[in-house]
């Protein structure tokens, strides 16, 4: 049997040996997913606890993007220099002491402080999924294993929804968030353990720049054209990581427990609509799937913003639409690795992923302000959340424009 650190530093595309550093990070990711999305659910809980006015919560539920998408270019330079492990590591170790100071503390600064700590730990994650298999290429098996991981890692949304609000009502959030702090642990040790060190890194950034092509060099002059849709992919995750707790309760009236129920089946949206992805690509051009989903996210935002106050079912439904586009994160990152060489691919994918995360940190920090205009205009609830779902569409509409004149993703060989 071969030992378990030669599977450890296993090419993600050999079909030999179990990669067991990629297993760890897609657990991780299941923690980083449910590290963005906690907030929706418990938001209550959370502004009664640190007595928050609702610009201290938008700065609370924005930390945690800020900081992610602050540290994705930095992160992609030690990913280039150093390789995966020790950086995501060390980091999640900062997010993992975090989540313990978020779980004892009751002041509101030293909580916002704690949330932007979580951020700085969840932050390598995802990217460090992408260059763990991307770094080997873009064919279809790259693609697969990305948006398969990327699929499991959304069972974290759906932690952070039914089984979160039972577990407050029976417990308390702090206890939960105790609990969670240890799985960070758990999950800093695998990663530490089983991700392949950056021994490879300098061979990969030497052939990475021989095999530049012409391709590479046409295909980067576009590279700009994928951020805003990266940008765009995320804002309507704001309503599932943090808006859209405060949304049902404040329009339609429900409690912890409905908002759990409501979480949950955004969630169990989501993670169908993440497994339909590595089917889809069997079919479909990356950038075909990707263009149509941001139209249908574009679409629902539009609707909720006509009718903000109708019918909840509805509601619940075109907010599942909103958040499931976040399905095509993995799509763009590989139709970007198609035109982005080896030695580079970390702080090109870091750029395109600070784009992400931006997109959800200043669209929640905006809904603050927002909220807290249309609270002294005397607007009502429906009429204010309507200016939120507007604000949503903006950013959707420019990047589904703008994307489609990014470059199609050229075909290459599963065993390139």
């Amino acid at each position: 049997m071969q030992p378990i650190r030669n599977r450890a530093s296993t090419s993600p595309s050999s079909a030999s040996a179990v990669d067991y550093g990629l297993w760890a990070l897609t657990f991780s990711y299941v923690l980083s997913q449910f590290f963005r999305s906690y907030i929706a659910v418990i938001s209550t809980q959370l502004i009664d606890s640190f007595h928050f006015s609702p610009q201290m919560f938008g700065w609370f539920a924005g930390a945690f993007f800020l900081v992610f998408s602050l540290a994705q270019l930095p992160i992609g330079l030690l990913f280039d220099r150093f390789g995966v492990r020790l950086p995501t590591a060390t980091l999640m170790a900062v997010g993992t002491v975090s989540a313990v100071v978020l779980s004892i503390t009751s002041n509101a600064t030293l909580a916002i402080i704690a949330q932007a700590g979580l951020g700085i730990g969840c932050a390598p994650i995802f990217m460090g999924l992408l260059n763990h298999v991307l770094r080997t290429g873009h064919g279809h098996r790259n693609v697969r294993a990305i948006t398969t991981a990327s699929a499991i890692g959304m069972a974290g949304a759906l932690l952070a929804a039914y089984p979160l609000s039972r577990a407050t009502a029976s417990f308390g959030w702090r206890p939960v968030m105790a609990a969670a702090a240890f799985a960070m642990l758990c999950a800093t040790l695998a990663v530490l353990y089983f991700v392949r060190s950056g021994e490879r890194v300098a061979a990969a950034r030497k052939t990475g720049r021989t095999k530049e092509t012409a391709a590479h060099a046409k295909g980067s002059t576009r590279f700009w054209t994928l951020m805003p849709a990266c940008l765009a992919l995320s804002v309507g995750s704001t309503f599932r990581t943090s808006w859209g707790g405060p949304y049902l309760a404040d329009v339609f009236g429900f409690d912890v427990i409905a908002r759990g129920n409501a979480m949950t089946i955004t969630s169990i949206v989501a993670i169908a609509a993440s497994f339909c992805v590595p089917v889809a690509v069997r079919y479909w051009a990356p950038k075909t799937i990707s263009s149509a989903w941001l139209v249908a996210g574009l679409a629902a935002a539009l609707l909720l913003a006509l009718n903000p106050g109708g019918s909840a079912v509805l509601s619940v439904a075109l907010i599942c639409v909103l958040f499931s586009v976040g399905s095509i994160h993995p799509l763009v990152m590989s139709q970007a690795r198609a035109i982005i060489p080896p030695h580079r691919l970390g702080l090109s994918l870091g750029l395109l992923n600070s784009m992400v995360f931006l997109g959800i940190a200043l669209t929640s920090n905006c809904f603050g302000w927002i909220t807290a205009d249309a609270r002294a205009a005397g607007l009502s609830n429906p009429a204010l959340y309507g200016r939120l779902f507007l604000f949503t569409a903006i950013p959707l509409a420019l990047g589904t424009v703008i994307y489609r004149f990014s470059p199609a993703a050229p075909r290459q060989r599963d065993d390139a």
